[in-house]
């Protein structure tokens, strides 16, 4: 992609970690095109929407907050996820090894592990309290955003 190649040309700073620029009109579109993760705000210029990876159909910060640590908390789930899955089955792997475990406990024990895995990714679901008072419901979409709608 030719933005990505000018992305990496043009970096003047000399930064370990990813950069987030958020921004809404027309001044913020060449920082928004620098940056690593580029978010727009749904009410500003068409050029920085265009410029973003990202456009938040409001100008509510605080869905982009949430963003951020609903994406952290995912990350989070998913090395417990695997995890917890491998190891699983490398103690399965000891006892069939040793001779202990039967082909219906090596079932048994990745199926519990599954259920729990998939119980464990649920706690990511919002309550529908907790969306009710935040007010997290995703604002309807336009034709023309529909590919760095969030």
């Amino acid at each position: 992609n030719a933005v990505q190649v000018n992305k990496k040309q043009k970096r003047w700073w000399k930064s370990t970690r990813n950069v987030m620029m958020v921004g809404d009109g027309v001044n913020d579109a060449p920082a928004l095109a620098l940056a690593d993760v580029s978010v727009a705000m749904g009410e500003g210029a068409a050029l920085a929407m265009e410029a973003s990876d990202v456009t938040l159909m409001d100008s509510n910060l605080e869905k982009l907050v949430y963003m951020t640590q609903l994406g952290r908390r995912v990350i989070r789930t998913i090395v417990e996820n695997v995890t917890f899955s491998l190891v699983t089955k490398a103690i399965v792997m000891g006892f069939a090894f040793a001779g202990r475990a039967s082909l219906w406990a090596a079932i048994v024990s990745d199926v519990g592990a599954m259920l729990l895995v998939t119980l464990n990714g649920m706690k990511l679901l919002p309550s529908s309290r907790k969306v009710r008072e935040n007010d997290l419901l995703v604002s309807p979409v336009r034709e023309e955003n529909c590919e760095h709608v969030v």
